[in-house]
């Protein structure tokens, strides 16, 4: 993914099916996969006589494939060429990808270990080049904006498929994949205190529930999710001091037996590498940008997890 280190009606339905009529048009539908190798090929050069918008409709689908090159080093990388490096959709074009990708990130959501899982994970992946196209080229309305997070945590709350990297079809990274979408949406103007607090809920919730140690990097993901909450100016605390208030006893419970609750140790071992990886990450920057009580509080979290 050589994008990833440059970084989520009506009417819109006439948008989408006028692009997609061109498209017909120009011959675009169904391209097969010799199609978007020529255009990696060709540098993500926009086929000559083709239309960007409406490729990059037809592009989405690309998410459901099983195949790791289709998904990713043509669908992903398509779309980060076209959308984030080089701008080419217009805003109508990126309202007609968002609605479409929308429902693809719910797509068959509790199903685990069926191949339904790219649909959902590649379309958050896809919609996160819209959110970070949003924080320079705003489009999204508000309606808009606050309906792509609601289903992004939809995601966490209900995706019972959490596999890293799967065998033979490559990245599935659900929970990575809704974290880089959360991003981009947690540094955008139209979040408010609120809805901070419900991204850090979400998160929390995610980590508490997942029942497996993350070991595809998935927790680090969710952890620059949350650094996105701490950078801003704006940034409201609350959230976090619920989470570690409902931590710190949860750490307490388990060690209270001699016999350790395998889905207990997870839980709680998800959310201290979240937050061990996040004061990492605070860290690391030239300059805290949080506040230096919440670093205080973040780390007094840590020792009593740890």
């Amino acid at each position: 993914m050589a994008f990833v280190a440059l970084f989520f009606r009506r009417g819109l339905s006439v948008v989408a099916f006028a692009i997609i009529g061109s498209a017909r048009c120009l011959g675009a539908a169904d391209h097969d996969t010799a199609f978007w190798k020529s255009i990696a090929d060709n540098k993500f050069a926009v086929p000559s006589g083709q239309l960007a918008g409406a490729l990059a409709l037809e592009v989405a689908d690309l998410a459901s494939s099983s195949d790791a090159t289709v998904r990713d080093a043509y669908g992903y990388e398509i779309l980060a060429a076209w959308i984030y490096r080089d701008h080419r959709l217009a805003p109508n074009e990126l309202e007609a990808l968002h609605k479409k990708l929308l429902p693809g990130m719910l797509f068959h959501i509790g199903e685990s270990d069926t191949d339904t899982i790219f649909r959902r994970s590649f379309s958050a992946l896809y919609m996160s080049l819209l959110a970070a196209e949003d924080l320079t080229k705003p489009f999204l309305p508000q309606a808009g904006f606050d309906e792509t997070l609601a289903t992004a945590l939809r995601c966490y709350a209900n995706e019972k498929d959490l596999r890293g990297y799967v065998p033979g079809k490559g990245w599935a990274h659900a929970t990575a994949h809704v974290a880089d979408l959360i991003k981009f949406l947690a540094r955008n103007d139209k979040l408010s205190p609120d809805l901070q607090k419900r991204i850090v809920a979400g998160v929390a919730q995610r980590s508490r529930t997942a029942g497996q140690v993350f070991v595809w990097g998935e927790d680090a993901r969710m952890a620059a999710a949350l650094l996105s909450l701490t950078n801003r100016k704006d940034f409201d605390p609350v959230g976090f001091g619920d989470w570690f208030k409902t931590l710190i006893p949860e750490n307490k419970e388990l060690w209270t037996s001699p016999t350790i609750v395998p889905a207990a140790y997870a839980s709680v071992r998800v959310q201290g590498n979240v937050l061990a990886h996040l004061a990492a990450k605070i860290a690391s920057q030239k300059e805290n940008q949080s506040p230096a009580d919440f670093r205080a509080s973040l780390n007094a979290t840590l020792l009593e997890v740890d």
